[in-house]
């Protein structure tokens, strides 16, 4: 069974851009206030406000990232651009499903784990892509 792990901030996740990294360790920060509420038992409607935040925000920042990807032209920018809306579907479908649901802990559970895989995989493959355009060097690995 799988058990919310907490995330933490490392120099590969790294952008270039503060205003996005700090953006992504916002991100980062409510995945596991989320986690937190489920391994601690805080209920479904905590758990529902957490996803609120979550869905709110990326969607905020995902606009402020794809327009940072344009004007470094980063070869990145249009897959970006997808990947956040197949995200945002995802999530939305996930959290009326939680919402429906009346707040199973095992699809918190599946959300959670979907959401870490996600935004850990984005930022590391994707958004990665950044640094070099800002930069013009490679990227630092891990600190």
């Amino acid at each position: 069974m799988y058990t919310p792990k907490h995330l933490e901030w490392d120099n590969a996740l790294s952008t270039g851009d503060d205003t996005l990294d700090n953006q992504h360790k916002y991100l980062v920060d409510t995945l596991n206030k989320l986690g937190d509420a489920i391994n601690n038992g805080h209920g479904s409607e905590n758990i529902a406000r957490i996803l609120g935040i979550l869905r709110f925000y990326s969607g905020w920042h995902f606009g402020k990232e794809e327009d940072c990807m344009e004007t470094y032209h980063c070869r990145a920018a249009g897959m970006n651009k997808k990947a956040h809306a197949v995200f945002i579907e995802k999530f939305d479908k996930f959290h009326m499903e939680f919402t429906s649901s009346g707040g199973s802990n095992e699809l918190a559970l599946k959300i959670h784990e979907e959401i870490a895989d996600w935004i850990v995989n984005h930022i590391l493959i994707v958004d990665g892509e950044l640094y070099p355009c800002i930069h013009h060097r490679p990227k630092p690995t891990h600190s």
